[in-house]
């Protein structure tokens, strides 16, 4: 009998091993896909800002443009010396 019971201590020890191991598995797991959504909301916010920013540098690159019209209108309304 003593046999049997040290038997299955064995086996019930060796499960919670692998219970252990599992465990601890699916917790890098579960980090790893946490991780993952973090990286996704960071470009998703990296995206917006680049195409906010892209929106702001066509609009002052229009702007410049205006001025330079501007310029070169008031440069031709100049008498020259």
């Amino acid at each position: 009998m003593e046999a049997l019971e040290i038997t299955l201590l064995a086996v019930i020890g060796t499960m919670l091993v692998v219970q252990g191991l599992q465990h601890a598995r699916m917790g890098d797991i579960w980090n790893l896909l946490k991780n993952d959504r973090d990286l996704e909301r960071t470009a998703r916010i990296h995206e917006q800002e680049n195409t906010e920013l892209r929106s702001a540098l066509r609009a002052e690159r229009e702007h410049v443009s205006q001025l330079q019209r501007q310029v070169h209108l008031l440069m031709g309304l100049i008498p020259e010396a």
